[in-house]
């Protein structure tokens, strides 16, 4: 079904492009809300024009009652208009993706948390496009292995905006002054669920990762599942098992890194450390390297070791940071 205006819209004039109705075309959350916003400023602007109008026009009746009316409209309007485009203001400055569209809700649309099932980074969208298609070349990856550091040049964001603190207590009294253990779950905090102790998330396989340390379980989260401190305790539990499971070393990979790639991989079963088939010595790499590591072959959807990757180095470039 396709409907369509019987008259051109006249809104376009004033920059407000209403959503289109058409068949097979989608409607954005932002177009529609941009859409209601555009009109709502419309509307003030219109009011005021005419509250303006009508205080001029007592103006001219010169009486003073009149003028005491017109400078009060006057002040009213003027104070309206200024809380409207503070309003504005303010948005723009706290998220300018509120007011431009450039929300990015996409990746967190995508998001897997941690706790057994594979995760994407918030807010970056790396591997998520299902596509075994390689991450980067093997000659980077090899060059990056003969530095000494895999994860070299890689950029921590994670922190940024990451409200840990108030949570610090908490993670010192359940890792007991292991203080590598205590960057660990800091980081893989905020790369799970920006230190947010509601968030949840629905995985492909109908379970559920739920709080801080995104925690995975068979059912929906309840309020006991976010609870701080239970949460976070699980947290350091299941990254003392990634440690134990992650005891095999490779040339130039940080131990760290194993454990973030095992604590964040993989719902379909994939062992991230698992030593890769396709880079060895005869595809030109001098050493094993862990599967997450090789860019041949990274595999299909949200588990694909890209993502992997991505998050691993991420966090492990973040432990230096704290």
């Amino acid at each position: 079904m396709k409907y369509e205006t019987l008259e051109p819209s006249n809104l376009t004039a004033f920059g407000i492009n209403a959503p289109s109705f058409k068949a097979g075309e989608s409607i954005s959350f932002f177009a529609t809300s941009s859409f209601i916003f555009g009109l709502c400023f419309a509307a003030i602007v219109l009011a005021a024009v005419v509250k303006l109008a009508e205080a001029g026009i007592l103006r001219i009746k010169a009486s003073e009652a009149s003028i005491r009316q017109s400078n009060e409209r006057i002040k009213k309007v003027t104070l309206g208009l200024l809380g409207t485009f503070s309003l504005f203001l303010i948005l723009f400055t706290v998220n300018k993706g509120l007011v431009n569209g450039e929300i990015g809700l996409g990746a967190l649309a995508t998001k897997g948390f941690g706790g057994g099932t594979a995760s994407i980074p918030i807010g970056t969208g790396v591997g998520s496009g299902g596509s075994s298609k390689a991450c980067e070349s093997s000659t980077d990856v090899i060059q990056k292995l003969q530095s000494g550091n895999v994860c070299a040049g890689t950029v921590c964001k994670t922190l940024t905006g990451c409200n840990w603190k108030q949570y610090e207590s908490v993670i010192d009294q359940a890792t007991g002054g292991d203080s590598m253990l205590k960057k660990m779950i800091i980081v893989t905090m905020c790369k799970e669920s920006g230190a947010v102790p509601n968030r949840s998330h629905q995985n492909d396989n109908g379970t559920f990762d739920c709080g801080l340390m995104q925690i995975n379980q068979s059912g929906s989260c309840t309020e006991a599942s976010y609870l701080v401190t239970e949460n976070i305790t699980k947290g350091v539990q299941l990254m003392r098992q990634k440690m134990s499971a992650s005891s095999r070393t490779y040339l130039s990979v940080p131990v760290e890194a194993t454990v973030f790639a095992s604590y964040n991989c993989c719902g379909n079963g994939t062992p991230p450390n698992a030593a890769s088939v396709d880079c060895t010595v005869q595809t030109g790499f001098k050493n094993e390297v862990p599967k997450w590591v090789c860019p041949i072959n990274p595999g299909e959807g949200t588990f694909n070791m890209c993502s992997v990757k991505s998050y691993a180095c991420e966090l492990t470039t973040c432990l230096n940071s704290l």
